[in-house]
């Protein structure tokens, strides 16, 4: 799973290009520096996020890519790969009020990072898998027991986890050879999904019939 070639050429082609982004008639809310201060869920790509703003706009934009801490804070999960979900994470950038989403990740991910990253997955993955179940069992309509007026988005970590399980190792791979031009393949994850094949039943059974 890797980016289409429109996306390729706008945002994996070294320094994002501000102009190219201007084609989807969004006002851009992208900012340049904010590296050494990048929220440690962020998966390595061009965009990223430090402290944005947790009001949960972000989330709902762009499901297939953006989700939350623990306090709902924004982070990139997976980087658009499509001109559809980059329209969508520009969305969310813009909401956010505390302009805390960056581009310039292709500046200051290196392959060492990516592997180091890359080798914390699992402390990662614990810490989605408690966010994915937290938002299953909250109420479908906000009550005053919820944080604040959140409606809960359970399938934006189950869209998290789906990622990390089929496409994670295959998109790091190619944006390390993107960044380097070096072919190297990470190493396997060891996990055990039954957690969060039981959460996925639980998922099904709040869809709509």
């Amino acid at each position: 799973m890797i980016p289409s070639p429109d996306i390729k050429k706008i945002l994996f082609n070294g320094p994002v290009d501000e102009t190219q982004l201007k084609v989807f008639k969004i006002e851009i809310n992208f900012n340049h520096g904010g590296f050494n201060k990048i929220h440690w869920l962020n998966t390595p790509g061009p965009i990223y996020t430090t402290y944005t703003d947790n009001c949960g706009t972000g989330q709902a934009e762009a499901i297939n890519n953006i989700s939350g801490d623990i306090e709902y804070h924004e982070i990139i999960f997976k980087q658009p790969f499509t001109k559809d979900e980059l329209k969508e994470t520009l969305t969310a950038a813009y909401t956010d009020d505390l302009d805390a989403y960056f581009y310039d990740g292709n500046e200051n991910w290196t392959k060492e990072l990516i592997i180091d990253w890359w080798s914390k997955s699992e402390e990662r993955i614990v810490c989605i898998l408690d966010l994915y179940i937290r938002e299953l069992n909250l109420p479908e309509v906000p009550d005053e027991l919820s944080f604040g007026d959140i409606e809960p988005i359970p399938e934006n970590y189950k869209n998290w986890l789906d990622f990390y399980q089929n496409g994670m190792k295959e998109y790091l791979e190619w944006y390390i050879f993107k960044l380097c031009g070096q072919q190297m393949e990470l190493n396997d994850l060891n996990i055990d999904w039954s957690r969060k094949e039981g959460f996925d039943k639980l998922f099904d059974t709040r869809e709509p019939q």
